[in-house]
């Protein structure tokens, strides 16, 4: 059996606390042993150092069990916890959530709650998240999944209310700016929009998702599960598209929306008019600079399912650079894969780069160097150089081994990220500066 070797995500308890996290009133309660709490908030930290939020990192509430609990059973315990966090927290909803062990010795954490003092009858409700199921990707979607069965409301539909699903907080380490910048282009068009996980979001957000016309869906795999449960309970339609990052994927996306919610064209192609005036106008300041200095570079892009592809697009179709490998970081199942390598056929490559599905950090430089040698010359070594690394902060070495500079947007990410984004107009400014940037800091080292 392969190692672990720097991990790439959480199991799917950690998912699921970074989401609680970042939603507005709810508090986790975690029934598990000791050191998952923050074993895990150490893990999503490093999603752009994340924080705690509302109720999260070290101030977690959670049961602590032990071997005694293993043996004799931990419904006391929980129980216990339970009415200890309610009676100190506020909040407008507790959820309990299941870790490895209790999931093993299959504690019965629904018949709990129904016996807890619950005075104030603050909802309490139970989602099964122990870790070994999935990764912390799934656990997004088992909150969400949650949220929409047992406690968002049903109601009436807005024909102009949308959600956005598909950004795992943390693990999508520029969740927050992409969120906001999408939701800014969508009220441009008079939508109103739910994100639930930016920090202009209120707990009326997460009860005003059921009357929802749209859920849009960033993400070829997360986020699709809670979309078709919304269909399921609360009859809401859902449009699964891609991350879009730059002028053409945004364009394509807003008249997607625009078609899925009957929007006029003529104010779509306004709003993008208008757009795209403030994006090349950014990119001609920098024109100079970019044709004097040859910027264009080979790329190599390791990210997640919901990321990947979009950076590669953005890097070949918008600033002309080269992307030869697509690393996807997930564990994915066989059918994932296939649906993957279906959506990858669809893309306007003009040299098509090579598809990859490896989590392991080594193994992915060694893939690298078995194709571009570091030792021979070069007269018999395909080029690779200069070369852009768009992918996590443990790629490091690999993009110091070919003298090529490294953009961490993927996880784990060690640089602090607090509302900065790569999607939509402006995260298209943003990305381009940041590989300017980075690039800058090679010729930088020289001179200094």
């Amino acid at each position: 059996m392969q190692p672990i070797e720097r991990p790439r995500y959480s199991c799917m308890l950690g998912g699921a606390l970074a989401t609680i996290s970042s939603l507005p009133g709810v508090v986790p309660i975690i029934h598990g042993a000791q050191g998952c709490g923050g074993g895990l908030f150490n893990a999503y930290y490093l999603g752009g150092h994340l924080g705690s939020g509302y109720c999260g990192g070290v101030s977690i509430p959670s049961s602590n069990i032990g071997e005694k609990e293993v043996i004799f059973g931990a419904a006391k315990r929980l129980e216990t916890q339970i009415n200890s966090t309610l009676e100190v927290m506020k909040g407008d909803l507790f959820l309990v959530l299941s870790a490895c062990m209790t999931d093993i010795i299959g504690e019965d954490v629904e018949s709990v709650i129904r016996n807890i003092k619950n005075p104030e009858n603050v909802p309490v409700r139970y989602i099964d998240t122990g870790g070994f199921q999935g990764k912390a990707y799934d656990g997004y979607d088992a909150v969400f999944s949650a949220l929409f069965e047992d406690y968002i409301p049903k109601g009436p539909k807005d024909e102009k209310l949308v959600n956005i699903l598909g950004q795992v907080p943390g693990y999508d380490p520029y969740f927050r700016g992409n969120l906001e910048e999408l939701a800014r282009l969508l009220k441009k068009l008079g939508l109103k929009v739910n994100t639930f996980l930016t920090p202009d979001q209120t707990h009326e957000n997460i009860l005003s998702a059921g009357r929802a016309s749209l859920n849009i869906v960033v993400s070829p795999l997360y986020g699709v599960k809670a979309a078709r449960k919304a269909q399921e309970i609360h009859n809401i339609d859902y449009l699964v598209t891609d991350l879009p990052i730059g002028a053409r994927a945004t364009q394509e996306f807003l008249y997607s929306i625009g078609a899925k919610l009957s929007l006029s064209r003529k104010e779509i192609a306004r709003l993008i008019e208008s757009e795209e005036k403030s994006y090349y106008g950014y990119f001609d300041r920098i024109a100079d600079y970019v044709a004097d200095t040859d910027t264009q570079s080979f790329a190599v892009v390791i990210a997640n399912s919901t990321d990947a592809f979009s950076y590669a697009d953005f890097l070949e179709n918008e600033i002309g650079y080269i992307p030869r490998y697509i690393f996807i970081t997930d564990f994915l199942s066989e059918d994932k894969q296939k649906l993957l390598i279906n959506k990858f056929d669809e893309y306007d490559f003009n040299n098509k780069p090579e598809l990859i599905f490896e989590q392991d950090t080594t193994a992915i430089r060694r893939i690298i160097e078995q194709k571009h040698s570091l030792k021979a010359t070069d007269d018999y070594v395909d080029a690779l150089s200069p070369l852009l690394v768009l992918g996590s902060s443990i790629d490091y070495k690999l993009a110091q081994e070919y003298n090529g500079v490294l953009l961490p947007v993927s996880y784990p990410v060690f640089g602090i990220i607090l509302n900065k984004g790569f999607a939509g107009f402006r995260g298209g400014n943003a990305l381009f500066e940041s590989i300017l940037n980075t690039q800058l800091t090679r010729e930088v080292r020289k001179v200094v």
